[in-house]
């Protein structure tokens, strides 16, 4: 619980889970990719397999059109419900979609035609996200007679009138390995003197080039590849999976400039805008301060919607328009932040990513790699992303730390890297000071210290508990810790965005310690928000790890404190604690009764140097964090009533078994644990 989400902001997300498969590969630019979900390794049953023939004919304007025959085959029960229906995108401002052919084919090779008027066409979005693609519409195919052992064949022609960039041409498509792709086909066809790119990655491709007269022909075929489950965790399959990239652009910088073009004359400082950065600025000499300003206002005033980058078009709206309507996409943020900053004369860049989990940025560009726009403003050296409403400024989502990105600005275009996140910069520190009353009731109180992606993931959580309610969001949490009880939060101003923040929480529990009676007694935790040291940073395990994952650097420090009433039996005496040293973490905990307080401290500190772990790292670390997981569900033994609490009953510290000794040249990952006296 509490731990900071890959995306912080929702990108536009698949309607269904076949819409995931079927809809990119239709809507121009998009996420050409198949769905991504877990999916079983070679030799497991699946539910369906997939095949495709896609024709692209490129014309010498570069519009285009796009042919597609999408073959799914039913392979058990689960499948007939996934593919029944099949959902294509069409943005109807820039594109037309005819389905030329749909069917059910059935196992003896007959063939049953879907009903034309089954076909239902719908709004891709609702609410706010629609008044940024009104045009973008889903059209739904129902397949008539579905069965196990039969083949939904949809054939669909998309005339592509102009692309999301002006002049320029997009496209990209993703083998992936984690689902079950037969043998697939894309032809791409164009004149000779069109200088159009094509990418081929990964295993399973095999590319050819012919060129005849006046047209050039490329050729790709894939060769199906045995599957390969999706692992928790890791990176995007855009970063290893077989993938094909098209494009008009002959670089990322060429990318960047046509973004710029578009979205330079939206900045512009207006009378309006000017007024409006001088009135957030006002009693603010120092540059940086005003910086600060600008960006927690529009953080606290301007809403976000949620559509991609590229889901429509890349054109953002004008920094007035933003500014009246109070929301926005990622693109309008950028671009009221980046007036408002020029306004008082401080220069901003936009910055082209991915706010997901791809950490690389293949030639030739496409949309695949990019989704989202943050801003850079070079005086300070500092990322910010005005669309992460919880954040202070400079602080970025935790999927955007070490990213490859593209710069725009009136200087042009450049490719750079985002910085990586520093163990300094993110902590999170509890703090519980706990009581004993003599009849075993629990009363204490927790304050929890939040910086960076924490302070992030605490705003978030402490929005949360305000419209849950304050009382029954602490009820809850202590549940989760199963010490069930009463309880209340104190936050503060969620839109305060200092580079700390602070929830405290009061609880009483409502089942006492058993204190004597001869069994193991878990010591609460108190009201912590934040994953416990130890979790959150590396992610979920997964043995036998073969894709990179997505790891970060931070601290995370608990710290609890347990007074003991007089007349309570006080634990067995303890001294030391456990110590667990890698090449990328290090975990200390410390265990000591000074008079009729148990103290407890854990420290936890992630120093990756990068926000991709190789698989290599799961296996190193997997160990040793099962040893900081033990400290973390650390026992107490108490004498039995009656007996006496004699130095020689003295446990480990952890969980009762007695320590080993470790010389103190233990290497790393290994254990170094003090004995007990």
């Amino acid at each position: 619980m509490g731990d900071v989400p890959a995306r912080l902001r929702g990108l536009a997300g698949s309607i269904t889970a076949i819409v995931a498969l079927l809809m990119p590969v239709f809507v121009w630019a998009q996420d050409a990719a198949l769905p991504d979900t877990a999916a079983p390794a070679q030799g497991d049953n699946t539910s369906w397999s997939v095949a495709y023939d896609i024709d692209i004919a490129m014309a010498a304007d570069r519009t285009a059109v796009r042919t597609q025959t999408t073959r799914v085959t039913v392979l058990s029960e689960g499948g007939v419900q996934g593919v029944g229906q099949q959902t294509l995108g069409v943005i109807e401002g820039m594109q037309t979609l005819e389905i030329l052919e749909a069917y059910t084919q059935k196992k003896d090779g007959h063939k049953i035609a879907v009903d034309p008027a089954t076909i239902i066409t719908r709004d891709a979005a609702s609410g706010l996200n629609a008044m940024y693609i009104r045009d973008v519409k889903l059209r739904t195919v129902i397949f008539p007679d579905l069965a196990v052992g039969d083949t939904t064949v949809l054939t669909s022609k998309l005339t592509v009138r102009s692309g999301l960039f002006p002049d320029n041409f997009m496209y990209h498509i993703l083998f992936s390995r984690s689902v079950a792709v037969a043998d697939s086909t894309v032809r791409v066809a164009a004149p000779v003197d069109m200088p159009l790119k094509v990418g081929v990655y990964g295993p399973g491709l095999d590319h050819q080039v012919t060129n005849e007269a006046n047209t050039t022909r490329h050729t790709i075929v894939y060769h199906s590849q045995p599957r390969i489950a999706a692992e928790l965790g890791a990176t995007s399959p855009f970063d290893r999976d077989p993938r094909v990239l098209i494009s008009t652009f002959q670089s990322y910088e060429d990318q960047g400039r046509s973004y710029w073009q578009a979205a330079a004359p939206q900045a512009r400082v207006t009378p309006e805008i000017q007024t409006l950065a001088e009135t957030i600025t006002k009693g603010l000499d120092d540059r940086r301060a005003q910086a600060v300003a600008i960006d927690r206002w529009v953080k606290t005033n301007i809403r976000y919607v949620a559509i991609s980058l590229g889901s429509s078009r890349v054109i953002p709206n004008p920094a007035e328009s933003v500014f009246k309507n109070k929301y926005g996409d990622c693109k309008d943020h950028a671009t009221l932040m980046s007036a408002l900053l020029a306004a008082k004369g401080i220069a901003s860049e936009h910055v082209l990513i991915s706010a997901g989990p791809s950490y690389t940025l293949p030639e030739p560009p496409t949309m695949g790699y990019i989704n989202h726009v943050i801003l850079y403003l070079p005086e300070f050296g500092i990322y910010d992303d005005p669309t992460v409403s919880a954040a202070a400024f400079g602080v970025l989502a935790a999927g955007t730390y070490d990213k490859p990105v593209v710069h725009a600005s009136e200087k042009g275009a450049y490719r750079a890297r985002t910085p990586a996140a520093a163990s300094d910069h993110h902590s999170s520190i509890s703090r519980t000071q706990m009581t004993v009353a003599a009849d075993g009731t629990v009363t204490g109180e927790t304050e929890q210290t939040a910086t960076g992606i924490f302070a992030v993931t605490a705003r978030m959580l402490a929005a949360g508990f305000q419209n849950a309610g304050l009382e029954s969001s602490a009820e809850k949490v202590l549940r989760g810790y199963n010490t069930p009880g009463k309880g209340r939060f104190e936050i503060g101003s969620v839109s305060a965005l200092d580079q700390s923040y602070v929830i405290k929480g009061r609880f009483t529990l409502s089942e006492p310690l058993k204190l004597t009676s001869g069994m193991p007694v878990v010591i609460p935790y108190g009201l912590p928000v934040s994953r416990r040291p130890g979790n959150f940073l590396f992610g979920t395990r997964h043995a036998g790890r073969t894709q990179p994952f997505s790891c970060y650097a931070g601290r995370q420090v608990e710290e609890i404190a347990v007074d003991f009433a007089d007349g309570v039996p006080l634990p067995k005496q303890i001294k030391g604690g456990r110590t667990v040293k890698t090449d990328v973490f290090s975990y200390v905990s410390d265990f000591r009764l000074e008079g009729r307080t148990l103290k407890i401290s854990r420290e936890f500190v992630s120093r990756v140097p990068g926000q991709v772990c190789a698989p290599e790292v799961e296996n190193a670390v997997a160990g040793p964090l099962k040893e900081v997981a033990m400290s973390l569900s650390f026992r107490m033994n108490f004498p039995k009533e009656g007996s006496k609490n004699k130095p020689s009953d003295a446990p480990s510290a952890e969980g009762g078994v007695a320590p080993r000794r470790v010389a103190p040249s233990a290497k790393a990952g290994e254990i170094e644990q003090p004995t007990v006296d």
